[in-house]
């Protein structure tokens, strides 16, 4: 079935149903044709010029979703036109900023006012109005089923079973979110062991493996497992499950703070469901009555039951006490719905990000109530004060929660944002959420909530042009957030930079800036923010951001090849993690190590450079927890692999770097055959340890890397 027959079985549709002036055919049909030019223009844009993990936007849709089920399934659908409520504005509302402007007016640089294009997102007044917001954004949502698969029943089918939770882990999880004012080292606080790559100084990330001088702690399957590597040892001397841990339970990962293990666990529960098609389901006792309701049921008179497959998931913080480490304590928990984001460890608090996805409450084969679309947190529903919507619509959120440490049972706050596939970046007194999307223009949504020993409170929210293209390319320093995105939807790419205050007010910014490049990499330091742009050459540039207002770049180095990782080896020196390409062709080649000279910020070089010539590609490209960086030890270890033979080689290399010159210290095998992504260098003393999935092996550094034994 085509547009324009779906179009026209729409219209028939609309004749017998009551629905919103969105959801008229008309409005569809436009809608679909400002999807297909937009695809278009997209398609230009995006052509991969290498092999690339590209984060996409979020399709702007129709809300389509409900006519759809009546062309495509036999389904029929009544809906009750929903009036808007706009919440009660309460003193931690997030703000938008203060003028109004389309989005599509723009400067003669081709970027809007970015300060006038923030969305509001405010308070629920109660949980009628987030049923509501949900309700539309399940229904803007279906165009995009709807434009892939809504040309056989089964696919529409398929798609209304889709609402239920999955094993989902987004980007966030994996590569974490932007950078910081960071140097690592690997000696903090005096101690001679190596930790995990942080975003910014006193904000604690988990991982999946952690060492202490004294013990290594890893994740191995549904374990946790401790080794004792004192005296030289490479002992097992502890492997647990978590608390209660089911059969689809997963410990994602862990913290170690002193006497303290500290796990995160998801968990997945599906069952399949029965109701009657007139909505018998008395599940919940404490049903609200009212005369706005759905009602979804087969359309066969002879059907008498329906089914579906319910699915949930929860994440949990769990707190071990391990003074003795064979024998680890339980203490406590906080357990939240949804599917795990990441998580962030400030002192002695906790916060843990959930993804909920609620669509399958929204519109199932019963009537629901307003209250089952509310996540829980240790088992009571977010208030609604704490649930903060859009202006438009949502049909899915970040739950994020806090928790002390001493007192793990209790739960200091809890706030519910309704923003999609929102990404994460977390100060030590901030969290912000930012989230691409397409209003006529390609633009990121930021909010902003103050952090502050557990308690979280809505600041602000506004708009940037462009996407953040880069996981390390938003910032936030004395008071500013930096922000630097890529714009796809002019005839060439052009990238910017923000600079937006305490209120997320514009206070300086560069646009225009590398015309037909995009972000690669980035990096700040103090006033001096570093990032890489590419075609076929790497343009190196330099910004001056002691005056806000006035942002500056004062150096541009362009070299063959791009970084995909910016990491301060010292004061005045930058590490590249990236690829060679031909000065020419700009065809990509083999992996690349860059060390410039960032001494004189406005005149940096690149010191030297060290062509991997069997390796194509490796994961610290994308996470930078899999990477080890040490200028104390100086060691620079990463997972790499190479094409070029039958099958794919996987190795873990070492490379020093020493008076201008990259050196391979060791290229250990036997990652070949198992998941790369678990894997982890570390070190204590001038001792290194690789983790590979479930076994972990001892080197001597002091001796070109020997190995001395495997775990016992």
């Amino acid at each position: 079935m085509n547009e324009q027959e779906i179009l026209t079985q729409l219209r028939k549709a609309a004749e017998e149903i009551e629905i919103p002036e969105t959801l008229k055919p008309e409005q569809i049909e436009k809608q679909l044709q400002e999807q297909k030019a937009k695809q278009q223009q997209e398609n230009q844009h995006l052509e991969p010029k290498k092999s690339k993990k590209i984060i996409p936007w979020r399709r702007l849709g129709s809300m389509v979703a409900v006519l759809a089920l009546v062309v495509c399934s036999g389904i029929y659908i009544t809906v009750t036109r929903f009036d808007k409520n706009s919440g009660t504005g309460q003193t931690d509302s997030v703000a938008m900023t203060d003028t109004q402007q389309t989005v599509g007016e723009a400067d003669e640089t081709g970027y809007v006012d970015v300060a006038a294009l923030g969305t509001m997102y405010h308070p629920a007044s109660d949980y009628k109005e987030v049923y509501q917001t949900l309700l539309k954004g399940y229904q803007q949502n279906w165009i995009e089923d709807l434009e892939t698969s809504a040309e056989t029943s089964e696919a529409a089918s398929g798609a209304m079973n889709s609402g239920s939770d999955e094993y989902y882990y987004s980007d966030e999880a994996k590569y974490g979110s932007a950078d910081a004012d960071l140097l690592e080292s690997s000696k903090e606080g005096g101690k001679d062991y190596s930790t995990t790559n942080l975003q910014m100084e006193g904000v604690d990330e988990s991982d999946i493996a952690k060492i202490d001088g004294s013990y290594i702690y890893t994740v191995e399957d549904k374990y946790i497992v401790i080794t004792d590597i004192r005296d030289g040892k490479l002992e097992e001397v502890t492997r647990f499950l978590p608390k209660d841990c089911g059969a689809a339970d997963r410990v994602m990962e862990i913290y170690v703070d002193g006497d303290q293990l500290i796990l995160v666990v998801q968990g997945y529960e599906t069952s399949l469901g029965e109701s009657s098609k007139a909505g018998s389901d008395k599940e919940n006792s404490d049903k609200e009555s009212s005369d706005e309701e759905i009602a979804v049921s087969d359309a066969s008179e002879d059907s008498a039951f329906c089914y579906k497959m319910n699915g949930k998931s929860t994440t949990q913080i769990q707190v071990y006490s391990i003074v003795d480490r064979r024998n680890p304590e339980f203490e406590g928990r906080l357990i939240q719905d949804g599917y795990y984001n990441t998580s962030r460890k400030i002192g002695d608090v906790v916060y843990l990000f959930t993804q909920y996805h609620m669509t399958s409450d929204v519109v199932g084969y019963v009537e629901k109530e307003y209250t089952s679309v509310i996540p829980k947190v240790n088992g009571e529903k977010v208030a609604a004060g704490e649930i903060y919507l859009p202006e438009s619509s949502g049909e899915s959120g970040i739950l994020v929660s806090s928790l002390d440490v001493n007192k793990p049972d209790k739960v200091l706050d809890s706030k519910l944002v309704i923003s999609g596939y929102a990404q994460t970046y977390i100060s030590k007194d901030a969290l912000y959420l930012y989230e691409e999307d397409y209003d006529g223009a390609m633009i990121t949504n930021i909010a902003k909530f103050a952090l502050d020993e557990g308690r979280i409170s809505g600041v602000a929210a506004t708009a940037v042009r462009g996407y953040v293209r880069d996981t390390f390319a938003i910032n936030a320093s004395d008071g500013y957030l930096r922000v630097l995105t890529t714009d796809y939807s002019t005839e060439d790419e052009v990238n910017a930079l923000y600079i937006l205050d305490e209120n997320l007010k514009l206070t300086g910014q560069l646009t225009g800036i590398a015309p037909g490049e995009e972000i690669y990499a980035a990096r700040f330091m103090g006033n001096t923010g570093y990032f890489v742009t590419y075609r076929n050459t790497d343009p190196l540039f330099t910004v001056d951001l002691s005056d806000p207002a006035k942002p500056e770049i004062i150096g541009e180095l362009k070299v063959t090849g791009f970084s995909e990782y910016l990491h301060f080896w010292d004061d005045t020196h930058l590490l590249g993690i990236g690829y060679e390409s031909d000065e020419k062709t700009g065809n990509i080649e083999n992996i690349k190590l860059s060390m410039f000279n960032i001494e004189n910020p406005g005149e940096v070089t690149e010191e030297a450079k060290l062509v991997l010539k069997d390796v194509d590609y490796s994961e610290a490209l994308y996470d930078y927890k899999s990477v080890i960086i040490s200028k104390d030890k100086n060691l620079i270890g990463l997972v790499c692999e190479d094409y070029s033979g039958s099958g794919i080689k996987q190795t873990y290399q070492i490379y020093s770097y020493e008076n201008g010159i990259f050196k391979k210290q060791a290229e250990i095998p036997g990652i070949n055959g198992v998941n790369y992504e678990n894997v982890r260098g570390m070190y204590s003393g001038n001792v290194f340890y690789l983790w590979i999935n479930d076994n972990i092996t001892s080197y001597d550094m002091a001796d070109g890397f020997k190995k001395i034994k495997e775990r016992e």
